[in-house]
């Protein structure tokens, strides 16, 4: 996959009203876009989690032929001048922390957090480092990080709600970041969230104009409508035409679990894999990630 800084901002305001961008943060954009103007660091931690939500980023554009052989990481080093990320960056040790720690003292960033935060064993049970010889744990850092950042983004289930490293017994006793910091935070749940939320919300956040959210801290442009709403299978749900196995064509999953009448996301319309695909196109169910009770196991039927 090949992306670069240029491709990126095009992409960014060209497709503005797909990702939820105003005028103020277009216009941002494109004075950026000619190099009059500069955006905040973004410092980008990991709790608990699988990464997936930086994958999901990673495949926001298949291919492109502006700007060269560069890759995701160019974008984020030279679009949202990421400086700390440990998935994506190529310092490691006392150099990353130095990054961050630089960030932080120019107190023009954006902190992103992926991944619950684990509060077990003094909050020993994840660490984001070493600094003067002692580990700090990601509970700590967060709480360092939040209180002087401009914003706050969650990005995923796991740092908005808890996701799965909350659910069952959560024997790492994880807690989401408002939760750890008592700081109100823009979420970006799923699991993972489509790539067009994380770069609409962190585009708009960059520049300076809060996306619209709901009560549970979800922008509304992706967030404001339910699944059910705009999903293939409605016309079948309005019928009673409902599955009793999975496999069965022409049939609504809803007795099966499908999460779709409750949870608030634009899948539908917006499709996954550059619009290829989403879950019950492949006549799968929703399972509801973008809800704040995500995972949830109990069976929902129609009344």
């Amino acid at each position: 996959m090949g992306i670069s800084r240029r491709a990126f901002l095009k992409y960014c305001i060209g497709s503005s009203a797909l990702l939820g961008l105003d005028a103020l943060a277009v216009g941002k954009l494109s004075r950026v876009l000619a190099g009059t103007e500069q955006m905040a660091t973004v410092i980008w931690l990991e709790g608990a989690g699988c990464s997936g939500c930086t994958i999901s980023l990673t495949n926001l554009i298949s291919a492109t032929s502006d700007g060269g052989p560069q890759d995701v990481e160019d974008l984020l080093v030279n679009y949202i001048n990421l400086s700390f990320a440990k998935t994506l960056m190529s310092a490691a040790g006392d150099q990353a922390v130095a990054n961050l720690r630089a960030a932080q003292a120019s107190g023009n960033y954006i902190l992103v957090v992926e991944g619950g935060i684990p509060l077990a064993f003094n909050g020993m049970a994840c660490t984001v480092g070493t600094e003067n010889g002692s580990d700090i744990t990601m509970e700590e850092m967060v709480q360092d990080l939040a209180g002087t950042a401009k914003a706050v983004v969650c990005v995923g289930a796991c740092a908005s709600f808890g996701g799965i490293p909350r659910s069952g017994p959560n024997p790492g006793n994880v807690q989401t970041v408002r939760e750890v910091t008592g700081i109100s935070t823009v979420n970006i749940p799923g699991c993972p969230p489509h790539p067009d939320w994380i770069a609409g919300t962190l585009a708009s956040v960059l520049c300076g104009s809060m996306p619209a959210v709901d009560a549970n801290g979800r922008p509304t442009a992706f967030f404001g409508t339910s699944v059910h709403n705009n999903c293939p299978k409605r016309p079948l749900y309005n019928l009673s035409h409902f599955a009793t196995t999975f496999g069965q064509e022409g049939r609504c999953l809803r007795n099966l679990g499908c999460r779709g009448p409750e949870t608030g996301a634009d899948c539908a319309l917006r499709g996954w894999n550059n619009g290829f695909n989403y879950c019950m196109q492949s006549n799968g169910n929703c399972i509801g990630c973008t809800e704040s009770d995500y995972p949830r196991s109990k069976l929902v039927t129609r009344p």
